[in-house]
């Protein structure tokens, strides 16, 4: 499936490795695509409040967002519990995709209990998870 004109990517991740592969991933995939990378949920929950808010609300434009567990300051369960508290209409913005080299039982489980999460996935981001995502969400 090919992807829409409007392609808005978040990666939430620390890793400086882990965003060159998405970067490259994505530039080749979806060459205009605007890619916004935060290393920790906080950064990423100010951006979704107050610097992107008024453009959530007034723009219906989604967003993919590829989320770390491991991070400091707010990790990705963090980042999960706030943004479950956010405005409904905003969260129906965001496709949330968890990227983690954690392959432990409890974290998919736990993952399976917040709602806008729509998918766990092992790193490195492939070309093929890419076109999974985009049939998923039909974007």
């Amino acid at each position: 499936m090919a992807f829409s004109n409007s392609r808005n990517i978040i990666l939430v991740d620390d890793d400086p490795v882990s965003v060159q592969i998405c970067n490259m991933i994505f530039k080749r995939t979806m060459p205009d695509a605007k890619i916004q990378v935060f290393e920790n949920g906080y950064d990423a929950l100010q951006w979704i409040r107050t610097d992107n808010n008024e453009k959530t609300h007034q723009v219906s434009e989604s967003f993919i967002l590829l989320l770390d567990l491991n991070m400091p300051i707010v990790d990705g369960w963090g980042f999960l519990s706030f943004f479950e508290k956010l405005e409904k209409n905003i969260q129906q913005k965001f496709h949330i995709y968890i990227m983690t080299s954690s392959d432990e039982d409890k974290d998919i489980q736990r993952a399976t209990q917040f709602p806008n999460v729509k998918g766990f996935h092992l790193k490195p981001l492939t070309h093929k998870l890419i076109n999974q995502i985009s049939n998923e969400i039909d974007i």
